[in-house]
């Protein structure tokens, strides 16, 4: 070998060693970026979701609480409508937000001038809500239009990553 070739097979090795290529098999989109938290890493690494673990009617009061992955912060955008809202028998509609707080979330409403039957309960994470945005810190961890949100009940409709649940609590 002349010594051109010598110094050609150097610099490879060299940059092999100093970790200049990726390892056989590795995923290098799949490392989190630099200066990401732990607590960001791990959301978007095991998937974001969200449950309703409870949704019950008290004295006229609609109390929710949830639990799940997605960061501090994070906002869901909710729905209730009694369950005779789509067929015009009752009106009763009501939206807003609430924020992901250690884990878990949770609100109430009252439904003092609905009548009996069911409220019927839809939560949304979107990056995009109706309402206040998502924060800077949540954007960045899933992206604009969430195209690094994972999870099982991870849905894409026009572009954008969500995830939706339902649930209902029986008005009496």
């Amino acid at each position: 070998m002349t010594m051109s070739r010598y110094l050609l097979v150097f610099f490879c090795a060299l940059t092999v060693a100093c970790g200049g290529a990726p390892e056989p098999g590795a995923d290098p989109a799949a490392e989190a970026p630099t200066g990401e938290s732990t607590e960001a890493a791990a959301a978007t690494e095991d998937g974001a979701d969200f449950v309703i673990d409870l949704a019950v009617v008290e004295d006229a009061v609609l109390r929710i609480e949830g639990s799940g992955t997605l960061p501090d912060g994070a906002r869901l955008s909710y729905e209730v409508k009694h369950d005779g809202f789509d067929v015009g028998d009752y009106d009763g509609y009501e939206t807003g937000q609430i924020e992901f707080s250690g884990g878990t979330f949770s609100f109430e409403m009252s439904l003092a001038d609905w009548p009996t039957g069911a409220a019927l309960i839809q939560l949304v994470f979107e990056m995009e809500p109706s309402g206040d945005p998502q924060p800077a810190a949540v954007i960045d961890l899933y992206g604009a239009d969430g195209a690094r949100l994972t999870g099982p009940n991870v849905e894409e409709f026009g572009g954008r990553r969500t995830i939706t649940v339902t649930g209902d609590a029986e008005i009496s």
